[in-house]
Formats: structure tokens, C-alpha cells, sequence
């Protein structure tokens, strides 16, 4: 509004003579380009005409069509949403091909910007690993990094169909992106000519994987890896990830730093830890063992996970090789269950005091009624980890930004992938 009122206080003079002013002029057209308005009006004295914007069109400043498909972005909403929301407030909305037009310039500044911040990360975790020695026979520097995938739609464990998705590479030490690939199986402009028969019109297609949904997160995590020494001049050499072990195939098959360099697979800590109580808690919903040690299992639930979170903070606390360290983790580990069903013959004494008072030893119900060996199995893959618990380190800074992803395209409820949205939310992101 100060720029209208600023407007009217400088309008050029009327015909000299005559008295009038902005005072008699009146209202003839009204020219709206979205949420940008022009308004011209006519002097009744003079017959001048007067153009009034409602926004300055100075360099410095963002145009309000521009900021508000921005806005959406930021906000995690489309067009359709924009549009029912200026209904409600009685506003003109902009059309459709204006908002693609905006969202496409906006595009192409994101991209630009998203790139430029990844490689100023990578300076920055460059010059930690030099500071920290982590240099290669090559002299080339290595680095620690996290990664995780995420995709445009929620699969419930049961549809893995996804058009959308990507893979984020983080700097372990720096907590910055290093890498993002996003990968999209499905371009609206190109699906809807081949319905017709038809070849597609002239268009930027980002239709850029015809594969499965499922193998987003491996290609691309390669994508990233293969690229690294390029992009930033640094080997990745060790992955901090979840349990998927699709990913370590694609590394074992591409091999982006060579045959001879192994890149090491640390498996993050709460991933392991909450796949274990998933299988806890599966087994107290089995009938066939006695419901007093399913119900005992049930309440005592957490204590799994603490008697395992318990040794880890211990063993890296005392003074003994690596070797040692892992060794008396997993020996920690394999005892917890015996130590929460009352036996502590086993049990260190940094672990626990002993038996403690009206405390009942249920280790001999729980063998013979075969729940022990289910649980044991489930305990399984917790202790061939005991090397990757010992370090004590997590995914969560990738598993946050994927929730910020999910933010910008509003929970995964509205389909982003029919052109470049989706691309566009994760570089925003």
C-alpha cells in the first residue's frame, strides 16, 4: 500500500487551469496478472488517464506472484490448494500457466542455489578430514557420511510404487549435504501422449527412472558416492545407514573408488535397536507360550533396549583394545535376556548387583516352553552388529531432513511427482 499511496502523492499535474486533481479522477478498468493488480483511472475534468500498480516493479523486489508460488512450496501446498484458499478470501488467483511459469523460473534458481551450498559443504567437511588425518595413500581426504532414502508416498509395508524419490548423503562430521538424488518414473506430459498415441510436446521432462521404486535409494546413494572425489575431491568411507542391504550391493557393484578401497557399512544404532523390540513385542502376540512371560515380556519391554544401550556406554567408556571393547559387547548383549528373566550368574558387575529382593528367575519357563530360542534369534542380528553399536552412531540428521521433505510436500498426501514439483521440494528442502 505504500507504494499505491506513494503513487498518488507524485501523479503528474492535470491540465493546468482547470483545478482538478487525483481527487476527480474515476475508475475505469482494472487490470489483474494474478495477485498483481493495475488500476486506471480517468480525470472527469481533463480526460487523463492514470495507471496505479500495486506492487514496484524495482529489482529488489520479489514480485508477489513470484514470492507466493514460493510460498506454496515453502508451505507444502500446490496450485489447487492456493486456489481454494484465495476463494475463501474472495481474491483472484492467478491461472494455471502463470503458476507453472514461476514455478519452473524458481526451478532453475533452486537448482542452481541447492548445488552451490552442497559444494560449500564440501569444502568445509574437506578441510575437517585433512585437520583430522583422514587422508588416503592417494593423498586424497576421506570422510564419514549418512545417508537414507525417502519417497513420495507412504507404502504402509505393503505398496512399494512410489513415482517418485530420493537419497540424501550427509557429512558426518559437518551435518551438511554432500549429495541429493532424486529420481522420478513418471512424467505426466509424456503418460498422457502415449494414452492418445501421440508424441509428446516440446517440454523439460524429468522422467529419469524406469526402474522399481525400491532401488531409488541404492542408485542413487551410488550416484553420490561415484561422483564425491569429482564434486568435492573426497572418498566416502564409511556409511551410516539403516539395514538395507541393497545399498552395500550397488557400492559392491559399482565400486566407485576402486577394487582395492572398501567402503565400511556402520549400521545406525535406533535402527537396530527398534527393529529388535518389533520382534519382542511380535512374540508376546503368540499364543502358544504362557501368557505370564508374554505379559512379563510386555511390561518389561524397554528394558531389552536399555540393558543393550547400558553396555554401550560402558564399553566405550573403560580402557581396553578395540578387539576387547567388541568382544564384551557382545557378550553384554547375548546375557540381557537372561538378566531380565532373573538369572545373573553371567551378569558384569558394572551390569547389574545381583538378585534383587522379591525378584523371580523365569529363565527355565522361558527355555522349556521354546520362546527363548525365538528370542535368541531375534538377538541374532543385534550381536553380529556389536561392532557397529560400539561406535554409537545414528541416521537421525537424514531421517530430519526427510521429515522436512514431507513437510514441503505435505505429508506425502498430495501427488508432487507429475512434473518438476517434486524435484523442486527436495532442492528447497
Amino acid at each position: 500500500m505504500k507504494h499505491v499511496f506513494f503513487q498518488i502523492q507524485n501523479e503528474q499535474c492535470h491540465t493546468p487551469g482547470l483545478g482538478c486533481s487525483f481527487m476527480n479522477v474515476e475508475l475505469i478498468n482494472e487490470i489483474t496478472k494474478g495477485f498483481a493488480t493495475k488500476w486506471i483511472f480517468k480525470c472527469k475534468m481533463c480526460n487523463l488517464l492514470t495507471t496505479l500498480e500495486s506492487e514496484n516493479n524495482d529489482l529488489n523486489y520479489i514480485p508477489i506472484n513470484k514470492a507466493i508460488v514460493n510460498g506454496t512450496y515453502a508451505i507444502g501446498i500446490g496450485y489447487t490448494q492456493l486456489a481454494e484458499f484465495s476463494a475463501s478470501l474472495d481474491v483472484p488467483c492467478m491461472a494455471p500457466s502463470t503458476y507453472i511459469k514461476y514455478s519452473e523460473e524458481i526451478s532453475m534458481h533452486m537448482e542452481t542455489t541447492a548445488w552451490s551450498v552442497m559444494e560449500l559443504a564440501g569444502i568445509e567437511e574437506k578441510k575437517l578430514a585433512f585437520e583430522a588425518g583422514d587422508i588416503d595413500s592417494d593423498g586424497i581426504p576421506m570422510c564419514p557420511v549418512v545417508a537414507d532414502g525417502q519417497w513420495s508416498k507412504r507404502s504402509y509395508k505393503t505398496k512399494y510404487d512410489a513415482f517418485s524419490g530420493a537419497a540424501t548423503i550427509i557429512g558426518f562430521r559437518t551435518k551438511k549435504i554432500l549429495f541429493i538424488g532424486i529420481r522420478n518414473r513418471y512424467c505426466v506430459i509424456c503418460e498422457r501422449a502415449k494414452t492418445i498415441g501421440k508424441s509428446p510436446m516440446t517440454h523439460k521432462c524429468f522422467l529419469n527412472w524406469k526402474n522399481g521404486a525400491t532401488s531409488i535409494e541404492a542408485d542413487a546413494i551410488a550416484e553420490g558416492f561415484l561422483c564425491s572425489v569429482k564434486m568435492h575431491g573426497l572418498k566416502f568411507k564409511q556409511l551410516i545407514g539403516d539395514g538395507d542391504s541393497s545399498v552395500c550391493k550397488r557400492l559392491n557393484e559399482v565400486m566407485p573408488y576402486g577394487p582395492t578401497f572398501l567402503i565400511e557399512k556402520i549400521e545406525c544404532r535406533n535402527h537396530i535397536l527398534r527393529n529388535y523390540g518389533q520382534k519382542i513385542m511380535h512374540l508376546t502376540r503368540k499364543t502358544e507360550y504362557p501368557g505370564f512371560i508374554r505379559k512379563f515380556i510386555s511390561k518389561n519391554v524397554l528394558r531389552f533396549r536399555t540393558a543393550i544401550t547400558k553396555a554401550i556406554k560402558y564399553r566405550n567408556r573403560i580402557d581396553e583394545s578395540h578387539y576387547n571393547k567388541i568382544e564384551g559387547l557382545r557378550n553384554d548383549i547375548l546375557n540381557s535376556q537372561y538378566h531380565i528373566f532373573g538369572q545373573h550368574s553371567k551378569c558384569d558387575k558394572y551390569f547389574c548387583t545381583g538378585k534383587k529382593i522379591g525378584e523371580q528367575n523365569i529363565v527355565s519357563e522361558v527355555i522349556k516352553c521354546g520362546l527363548m530360542t525365538e528370542m535368541s534369534t531375534a538377538l541374532r542380528r543385534v550381536v553380529n552388529n556389536s561392532k557397529s553399536l560400539l561406535l554409537d552412531v545414528d541416521n537421525n540428521i537424514c531421517e530430519q531432513f526427510n521429515s522436512l521433505i514431507n513437510k514441503h510436500i505435505a505429508g506425502k498426501r498430495i501427488n508432487f511427482s507429475q512434473k518438476q514439483s517434486y524435484t523442486l521440494l527436495n532442492l528447497l528442502t
